[in-house]
């Protein structure tokens, strides 16, 4: 009886675990670790993220914003006025990326490579960085300095990533001709 039991054990700890590891690969897919791209290049060899117009929307908003908050942190740090960068700089911060509506956060977050995430996140992190530097070291060369670096990383996104929509296979096609 006891062998009998010790059988079902293992065979209850492989199920479990073949359960377990379906789980976390749904999860990673979800959350983009195994993010999706396109396998249509863009036809200036950059990767194509595959997103719906309004994922496409929101990230080119998202994108926007960054920009402008950057020529904000830029005024600011050469006026000296640095309770301006740090307000201009905590907008678009990782608080930002949390507030995204959870009805686009999902599917988005799943469908972008582990690439684009990790320098997006970087960029908002960046922020924050900026943000809280400003207010305690009040060092405008320091700001000036972080955000070249920041920029540097804005300027790796655009040139490794493209947006476009993906409605329709014609959309996939439109910039290969």
């Amino acid at each position: 009886m006891s062998n009998q039991l010790h059988r079902l054990k293992g065979r209850g700890w492989q199920l479990t675990s073949g359960v377990l590891a379906a789980a976390l690969l749904g999860v990673l897919v979800f959350f983009g670790v195994i993010g999706r791209t396109t396998d249509v290049p863009s036809s200036d060899g950059r990767i194509r993220l595959v997103l719906t117009a309004t994922e496409r929307n929101y990230v080119l908003t998202e994108m926007r914003g960054l920009l402008a908050a950057s020529q904000t942190v830029l005024s600011g740090a050469l006026d000296g006025d640095l309770d301006r960068v740090a307000r201009a700089a905590r907008a678009v911060g990782m608080a930002d990326v949390r507030a995204m509506p959870i009805e686009i956060r999902g599917p988005l977050i799943g469908k972008l490579p582990i690439g684009f995430k990790q320098l997006g996140f970087s960029v908002h992190e960046g922020m924050d960085t900026i943000a809280l530097d400003a207010e305690t070291l009040g060092d405008r060369e320091h700001t000036l300095r972080q955000l070249s670096e920041l920029m540097a990383r804005c300027v790796a996104c655009h040139a490794a990533y493209t947006v476009l929509p993906s409605e329709t296979r014609e959309d996939l096609t439109a910039d290969v001709r």
